[in-house]
């Protein structure tokens, strides 16, 4: 685990204080949704973000602006945990950010038909910034309830195999440990020596993928775990498999590559659920304490490739 983490706020324990955006232009319901699914993880409190309410939109036939409509539902939902509303002036994605701090997790809503616009990368940037790990929903119904995936890289990030591995057990799914790798082609000195050996950096990307696997095996006997080697883009290669996956994990290593956002790519074509850690190792703030400032059996499958503020 990592050192940052206080036991209070690890990435496996309870969610006790879960943000949400109530936006508009964002899916709140299916956001509110996978929360309500979740509830069983300990969750206490709701925290709805919404912006002013002279620029706040309104949903339904009573016409109730969108933060009042899902606190309404939330609280209907799950009749034991504390929902409050929580407003700010300015742009959603930084008071998502500045909010996050105060909690265990955040969850935001996305537009599949929106996710290339300036609208549909607000999600990615919260994530981006959160303190805390951040949960992107699709909107639309989720084609598979299958597989956690947890996207591979070296150093392995702790906080996400936590999560993965919490939810694996949680939903009794098995845990897909997802390498994806493509060709170096150019650096600053020309052609890599990988370059002209496809066959050794596919051996290197299956070695590592092979002693992160070795290494969960031991550590967690209990799940069932399917390592998988898949030759493409990190981003798209991860996305493809979303399509029989019931939750992405990405860790810090996958938020930002030199070649270009994993994190942007994933979200533009997944179609269910990702789970985003944020760069920082910093524990948020527990919610009683806010500053004035913020309102079986081991069962190891072989490895198979694929081809070429002011709170209501």
């Amino acid at each position: 685990m990592d050192e940052h983490w206080t036991d209070e706020h690890r990435p496996d324990g309870p969610w006790t204080t879960v943000t949400i955006a109530a936006d508009a232009a964002r899916p709140h319901d299916a956001a509110l949704q996978w929360v309500v699914a979740h509830a069983d993880r300990g969750v206490e409190r709701l925290r709805v973000v919404g912006v002013d309410p002279a620029l706040e939109g309104r949903v339904g036939a009573d016409g109730k602006r969108v933060a009042e409509h899902v606190a309404d539902a939330a609280r209907a939902a799950m009749p034991d945990v504390e929902v409050r509303i929580v407003r700010h002036a300015g742009p959603l994605a930084a008071a998502l950010v500045t909010e996050s701090e105060v909690g265990d997790l955040l969850v935001v809503g996305a537009f599949r038909n929106r996710r290339g616009s300036t609208i549909g990368s607000a999600p990615a940037r919260a994530a981006e910034r959160a303190a805390v790990p951040t949960v992107i929903v699709p909107d639309g119904p989720h084609p598979i309830d299958g597989d956690v995936v947890l996207a591979v890289d070296e150093p392995l990030d702790e906080r996400a195999v936590a999560i993965a591995v919490a939810e694996a057990r949680r939903r009794h799914r098995r845990l897909t440990l997802l390498r994806a790798w493509e060709m170096p082609v150019l650096t600053r000195t020309g052609l890599t020596d990988f370059a002209e050996d496809p066959l050794r950096w596919r051996q290197e990307n299956a070695a590592l993928l092979q002693r992160v696997t070795d290494r969960l095996v031991d550590r967690f006997p209990d799940l069932r775990l399917r390592p998988l080697l898949v030759e493409g883009h990190p981003g798209r290669a991860i996305a493809a498999h979303t399509r029989t996956a019931s939750l992405v994990v990405l860790g810090q290593g996958h938020v930002h590559v030199l070649s270009g956002s994993v994190l942007h790519d994933v979200l533009r074509e997944s179609v269910a659920p990702v789970c985003v850690i944020p760069g920082t190792g910093r524990a948020p703030r527990a919610a009683g304490r806010r500053t004035a400032r913020t309102t079986a059996e081991r069962r190891t499958e072989p490895a198979p490739s694929e081809p070429d503020p002011v709170e209501a």
